[in-house]
This record gives structure tokens, sequence and C-alpha cells, in this order.
């Protein structure tokens, strides 16, 4: 990229976000935060360099820009991180949260690098746990011992080896913890709960520099904060958790012509209010195919499923049915594992109560004026048992039965796209948000400001505050659905 280019792209991306910002320091939450490593003295950084065990990456180094980069990567994410810490196991996540403390470094953590709002990276230290990628499968015992940096899809493969699976997200992509500290919810969520709810353990690197040994009776005010907040407190670098025995499943895609989506749409949530505990799907519109499908998952006996693929094949004639009998740890195959095939992409997603009629008559109202490679999507119907466990039985409160996620993704090649195509989605965001009571799932959160946090974590934000302020009273993990410590 020449000079001249390299300048109009800084400048296009500091219109888009509106935001502006100073070669060498960014001030973030009243701190100082170093941009550059040149600014940090060179036998400090030999040091830390010497320390980690998985390897250190500086922005004159190869490697640099694939480490920099999320999965969701737009002007709105895009950051470039002073260093990015290569962590191999526990130590080298405390020897960076030590390093960055010291350097007043902004720190970012990744697992899977999927968040929306692409907190996986920033303009500090990238904490990245890609190498700690264990997986221990108890069969006994019926429990995972997963590693800070494994993808849900992974934990699926080695569990389904024993005939088990756990309660993670849908997407094979995502990072195990990551999800998990998030709430997660997926396809087993109406059977056995959120991914939160069944975490049992986990070793936590707190802002102290101290390793913290998390469970029922160590630190259970903690436990309580991991599930569904867990980014606030500290880095996970391993966890525990439940899982259980499935078989074979019913799974796969039903594709229709986009021309019936309003019909499949309004089916697609009467459905879902009546559906059994075992039956999860997600409904998407795909305007440049021209297609809605429905990706389903049944974890019962297959005569039940058949039965209710029947309503499926009837509401309107499919163009393309996949769904068959396999293995649940086959879904850790699925092609939403995979990175978006353009260079940019972007979401906006919602959260609504319920799939009224008017949410559904505006939801096709932009996909008629979408532009190209747009998916709109309907994920993550709330029902089963993830909506029998109390609000405040855990940091994750979104418990309401017929609650549904309603995200827009976009994707595109070149810089110059970004500033149309960013405006429509958060034209749609806006539409598409409710009117007042606004609810944000943290995993699917895709917009931050004042009350934000307060709109994930409802009536548990107090309790939140204050544990905050005792686990992290300066707030060294903000890049995060953040929750302010108390003042005092």
């Amino acid at each position: 990229m020449n000079v001249k280019a390299r300048q109009s792209r800084r400048k296009f991306i500091k219109q888009t976000l509106a935001t502006t910002a100073t070669l060498g320091f960014k001030r973030v939450s009243g701190q100082v935060a170093t941009l550059g490593s040149s600014q940090i003295d060179s036998s400090a950084l030999k040091q830390f360099r010497a320390q980690l065990k998985g390897g250190l990456i500086l922005p004159t180094e190869s490697g640099y820009e694939a480490a920099r980069r999320v999965l969701f990567w737009n002007p709105g994410t895009e950051r470039r991180p002073a260093m990015v810490a290569k962590c191999a196991d526990a130590d080298d996540v405390r020897y960076a949260i030590e390093f960055a403390r010291k350097h007043r470094l902004e720190v970012a953590v990744r697992g899977g690098g999927q968040s929306m709002m692409g907190w996986g990276t920033s303009d500090g230290l990238v904490i990245n746990l890609a190498g700690m990628n264990r997986v221990t499968i108890n069969p006994a015992k019926r429990t995972a011992f997963i590693d800070g940096g494994v993808l849900s899809g992974e934990v699926i493969k080695a569990a389904g080896r024993y005939g088990l699976a756990p309660a993670l997200g849908q997407c094979p992509g995502v990072g195990a913890a990551g999800v998990t500290l998030g709430g997660g919810l997926g396809w087993l969520s109406g059977l056995y709960g959120a991914a939160c709810d069944n975490l049992l353990s986990a070793r936590l690197a707190t802002a102290d520099g101290r390793i913290r040994s998390v469970d029922a009776e160590s630190n259970p005010d903690l436990l309580w904060g991991l599930r569904g907040a867990g980014a606030n407190f500290g880095v996970v670098t391993d966890f525990e958790c439940r899982l259980y025995p499935i078989g074979q499943v019913t799974a796969g895609n039903i594709y229709y012509s986009i021309s019936e989506a309003r019909p499949i749409l309004r089916f697609f949530r009467d459905f879902m209010a009546e559906a059994p505990d075992s039956f999860q799907a997600t409904l998407d519109l795909v305007p440049g195919e021209g297609s809605v499908s429905v990706s389903l998952c049944h974890s019962g006996e297959a005569a039940e499923a058949e039965q209710l693929l029947q309503s499926f094949r009837r509401i309107a004639t499919p163009t393309r049915d996949t769904v068959k009998r396999e293995e649940f740890s086959e879904l850790a195959n699925l092609s939403t594992a995979a990175k978006p095939t353009l260079n940019y992409s972007c979401i906006a997603a919602i959260y609504r109560k319920e799939l009224s009629n008017d949410v559904i008559d505006s939801i096709l109202d932009r996909v008629s004026q979408a532009p190209p490679n747009t998916v709109l999507g309907v994920s993550h119907y709330m029902h089963g048992q993830v909506c029998r466990v109390g609000e405040d039985a855990t940091a994750f409160p979104l418990r309401q039965a017929r609650g549904v996620h309603i995200r827009t993704s976009l994707s595109w090649n070149t810089p110059a796209q970004a500033r149309h195509l960013m405006l429509w989605a958060n034209e749609t965001h806006r539409l598409l948000r409710p009117p007042s009571g606004e609810r944000i799932y943290v995993n699917y959160q895709t917009h931050a400001g004042k009350g934000s946090a307060e709109a994930v974590f409802g009536n548990n934000y107090s309790q939140l505050v204050a544990l905050k302020k005792m686990y992290d009273p300066s707030n060294f993990f903000r890049r995060n659905s953040n929750v302010e410590p108390a003042k005092t």
C-alpha cells in the first residue's frame, strides 16, 4: 500500500468511527496506554520475550498482520497492538499481565477471536491463548478439562469419542472458554442449559498477577461471576465443564425460496414456542442466494425428529434438504467454523423478547434492501432448561422463554466499501432494536456505551460492580462487556 493510499485509509477509518487518535499514546478510561513497543525499554522487552514459552510478536516482525486480526475485521474493530504475547501456559499469561500492568498497556484477551466487537485485539498487548489447546476428557465423571485457547469444535470432537457432548455454542470455531464466560447458547441449551450453567471450576489469572482456583468451595463468588460475566475478572487459563451422553442426532439444513420467507418466519416462531427441549434451530435469510435456510438439531429419538420435520417440509416446498442422522460430534465440522472468505466483515445483532409480526415485517423490509453478501438470521430461540434457571443463579440473566437473537452480517473485499455497508448494518440494527427495555446477549453484543452493561446483566449488574471492585479495582480487564468497579 503506498503512502497516499495509507493516509486516505487512515482518514476514512477516523471518519467512520468518529474518533480521534494521536500517535504514540491513546487515553483509555483515564489511563495512558502505550501504543508503540519502541517506547518501552528494549531490555524490558528482551526480558519479557525470554520469559514467554509461547513467544512474542512485535509490529515489525513476521506474522504480525495475521496476529492482530480478529474474525470480524472492519474499521470499527481494527487495532494495531504494540505486541502480541503467544501464551503456552498459565505462567505465560501471568507474565503478560504483569508486563502490561507495569507498562500501562491496554490488554485484550483472545481465545477463538470471534468477538463481534473485536475485543480480542487492542492497541496495547494481546494475550493470545491459541497455544493453550489441551482437552482432557474424564468419561467416568462426564467432565472435560479445557485449556483457555481451545475451540468449541475441538471439545465436541474429543468428547464425542466417548459418546459425550458439552453444552457449548453452535459455532465450532468460537472459543470454548469465551462462549462459556459470556453465557453460551447452543444446540443443547434446551436440554442442559447455557454453557455457563455447566461450568464447574476454573483457574483464573487476575489483574494482580495471581492464579486463582475457582469452584463452588474456593471463591464461589467468582464462580458466580464467571458464569456469564467472566471476561471482566481475568484470564481463564483452563476450566472444567460437565458433559452429557449424546448419541446420534437428527441434524442438517432445509432450504426454501426466499419468496416464502414471511410464512416460514411466522411458522418458525410458532413451532419453536412449542418445540421439545431436545430441538433447536437457526434461520438464515440470504438474499444474494434467494434462499431461506433452517439449520436444526434434534437430540432425541429418530421417530420424534421425523415427525417434527414433516411440519417444516409442509410449510413450503424445500429446494434442498440435507437433514440426516449423524453423531453429535459431526456438528463440529459445520461450515460456521470457517473464517469469512472476504477480507472484511461485520455483524449487527440485537435481542428481542419475541419474534412478533412487526419484527418479522422489519426483518423482511431490510432483507429487500440488503447489499450483496448479507445474511440476516434468527438464532438461539430461548426455550427449555436454559429458561428454567433463575436470572440471579448465575451472572448470565437472559432466561426469558421465546426470546430470539437477530443478527445481520455482511462481508466485503475493499476498504472503500466499508462506510456504505457498515452504515447500512447500523441502520438495520437501529430499526430492529426494541423501543425500550433493551436487553443484550454478551456473546452477540455489537454496540457498547452508556447503559449497555446494565442491558447485558440486568438485575445482576450491581452485584457484578461489587465483585469487579474486589477482583479488578483498576478495571485492568476492560476489553469486554465492561462492568466498571464500584467507586469509593
